[in-house]
């Protein structure tokens, strides 16, 4: 994760639009009661590399980011490889949210919610009902 300021920066929703975010595998068992793995692809152009986005379910809101594990590292060199920008917690955190919009990740909260609907039913944002 790097934090830093630069004023040479591209504007951070143009960058971000530019790679495409699709599912990949969510394992249930993966997840505890207060965390949700989610793992999904970095797209850009015939490009792709393997990221997991981790959620805090605990919270009152759902909050995202990249998961700090083995594909970390081949995530952030992809962003910067092909965005010419160094990955920001920030732009982590944007990444992640986008995809909560997705059904996909839709799909999986309600899988997730349960398994563990004690902290999933006091959540602001739940995008679907429970089957």
């Amino acid at each position: 994760m790097f934090i830093l300021k630069n004023s040479n920066r591209i504007d951070i929703s143009r960058f971000i639009h530019q790679i495409e975010i699709t599912f990949h595998q969510f394992d249930l068992e993966r997840c505890d009661e207060k965390t949700l793995y989610v793992t999904v692809l970095f797209r850009y152009g015939t490009h792709h590399v393997l990221c997991d986005f981790i959620y805090i379910i605990d919270q009152q809101d759902i909050y995202g980011a990249i998961s700090i594990n083995e594909h970390y590292e081949k995530a952030r060199e992809f962003i910067q490889q092909h965005s010419q920008q160094f990955l920001l917690y920030s732009d982590e955190m944007t990444l992640a949210k986008n995809f909560m919009n997705t059904v996909s990740f839709k799909q999986c909260l309600q899988q997730f919610a349960k398994r563990y609907p004690t902290y999933a039913s006091l959540k602001n944002y739940y995008p679907i009902a429970i089957a």
